[in-house]
């Protein structure tokens, strides 16, 4: 028997296509402005509270001094419901007024995996529960929080689990995808019955290690996150030089189609460190992330061409401003966000 094979140039042919479309796609293009993205930040309280801050202080200062109009809140099952079946709703209550007093709109994230370390926010009593009851426990409580909050026009858009499928730094014990999906499949039933005034039930993703396309079907879109300087314990400091702004928005051409719009859900603008940052001195601090590296990032951020992008940090502009006196990085971000209100 023979075998008719494709000549020696041919096949070099095609892996120089397989492999230079891609680049070509994903790196070649020249960086422009959008003046059409929407800004906001995401705002912790246990985050704000471990810098040793008042919370509601530091999210009315932000809104007030800065002028953000977009705040994504995580309402943590582990402060929602410390006890079994008891609720504790006044601290989320009360950051819902201040962004409602000025003016702004809500993406609330619901789940056992949210924003800010340690990332699983299951509450204690939870953790000796039978897998059947822990799921139980946590739809429960999703139902409780929806019931809550549906009411409040102030929300936006529901955000369910954070980046449940990115387990490289955390793998939140009990918290499988056919859980997440009865979540979101619970958030979007609900919202479903509103009709025209339905409002968006997405989740998250990592920017630069994940396709995307996890639960695909079961959400109305996606955020994904953006890190510029990370750190490693084997290759120390890791600077994302080399992706340009465009590949994000390019990728989200591809993949939208399945999962719906993208948009940036968390973008760094705070120090990356394996320790808590309250602890690093000033210098060490400003290995990853000082005044010029925010001037950096903000002009890529302008040239991301996404329709959202939440910026990470807010607690901590907000600290060095009060604790550190280093007010440069508050005053950014206060220039940045009065010249791109919308």
């Amino acid at each position: 028997m023979k075998f008719n094979f494709l000549p020696k140039k041919t096949w070099q042919w095609i892996l120089l296509a397989v492999i230079g479309i891609p680049l070509l796609y994903f790196f070649s293009g020249w960086p422009t402005k959008d003046p059409n993205t929407a800004y906001g930040i995401t705002w912790s309280k246990p985050y704000a509270e471990e810098l040793g801050l008042n919370s509601d202080v530091g999210l009315s200062a932000t809104m007030q001094d800065l002028g953000v109009k977009r705040v994504r809140l995580p309402a943590y099952w582990a402060l929602i419901e410390p006890q079994k079946g008891s609720y504790d709703f006044p601290w989320l209550d009360s950051q819902f007024n201040i962004v409602e007093q000025q003016g702004g709109s809500i993406t609330l994230a619901i789940g056992s995996r949210l924003p800010r370390w340690p990332e699983c926010w299951e509450p204690d009593w939870v953790k000796n529960l039978s897998p059947s009851d822990r799921e139980a426990a946590q739809l429960a409580y999703i139902q409780a929080v929806y019931k809550r909050y549906a009411g409040r026009s102030s929300i936006m858009a529901w955000q369910v689990e954070n980046e449940m499928s990115f387990t490289f730094f955390a793998d939140c014990q009990g918290l499988t995808k056919d859980l997440v999906t009865k979540e979101l499949d619970y958030v979007r039933g609900q919202e479903q019955m509103l009709g025209a005034n339905k409002r968006p039930v997405m989740t998250t993703d990592s920017g630069e290690l994940s396709t995307w396309l996890s639960l695909a079907g079961h959400v109305d879109g996606k955020g994904v996150s953006i890190y510029r300087i990370v750190t490693n314990p084997f290759l120390g400091v890791i600077r994302y030089w080399f992706v340009p702004p465009w590949t994000y928005a390019r990728k989200a051409l591809l993949v939208s189609p399945f999962v719906g719009p993208i948009h940036i859900s968390e973008f760094q603008m705070e120090p990356w460190s394996n320790a808590p940052l309250e602890r690093l001195s000033n210098s060490d601090l400003f290995v990853t992330f000082d005044a010029k590296q925010m001037e950096k990032n903000l002009k890529y951020a302008e040239q991301l061409h996404m329709p959202e992008v939440y910026f990470w940090g807010a607690e901590w502009w907000y600290w060095m401003k009060e604790t550190r006196q280093h007010p440069e990085f508050w005053d950014q971000m206060q220039q940045f966000f009065v010249s791109h209100k919308t």
